[in-house]
């Protein structure tokens, strides 16, 4: 099931840190398998089907690995849910511009994709240390 394999491939980027690096690692897992298998990350990519109790599992790993991941920013329930939102869309719109060529300048997309994460964790923990 490419839920399974997408989380598989994010669990073993993460081996078990949280924070930044496990979230830039996540990232990097994320964006190199919808290179590496572009047709299963589609097959992946909708909301699961509550009614298949296998695929609502393997969506819920992935979740859990984001949620954990993300611990040390102290976000309430509703806002790290919302960070796992934002760091999803970052993923797949950085992968879906990267699919279709258009990281053409002469800057290295991993580079890109560190910064990009790395800004989006200190807004995070900024939101941290003003709650």
């Amino acid at each position: 099931m490419s839920v399974e394999q997408l989380g598989q491939a994010l669990t073993v980027a993460a081996a078990g840190r949280v924070g930044s690096e496990a979230i830039q690692d996540i990232a990097t897992a994320y964006i190199d398998f919808v290179r590496q298998h572009p047709g299963l990350y589609e097959a992946s990519f909708h909301a699961p089907n509550r009614d298949e109790p296998q695929l609502a599992a393997a969506s819920t790993v992935a979740l859990q690995l984001l949620l954990d991941s993300l611990q040390p920013y102290r976000l309430s329930e509703a806002a790290a849910l919302h960070a796992v939102r934002g760091l999803r869309s970052l993923c797949h719109g950085f992968a879906s511009i990267g699919a279709q060529g258009g990281f053409a300048m002469n800057f290295e997309p991993s580079e890109s994709l560190h910064f990009t994460i790395s800004s989006f964790l200190d807004g995070l923990k900024q939101r941290s240390k003003d709650s």
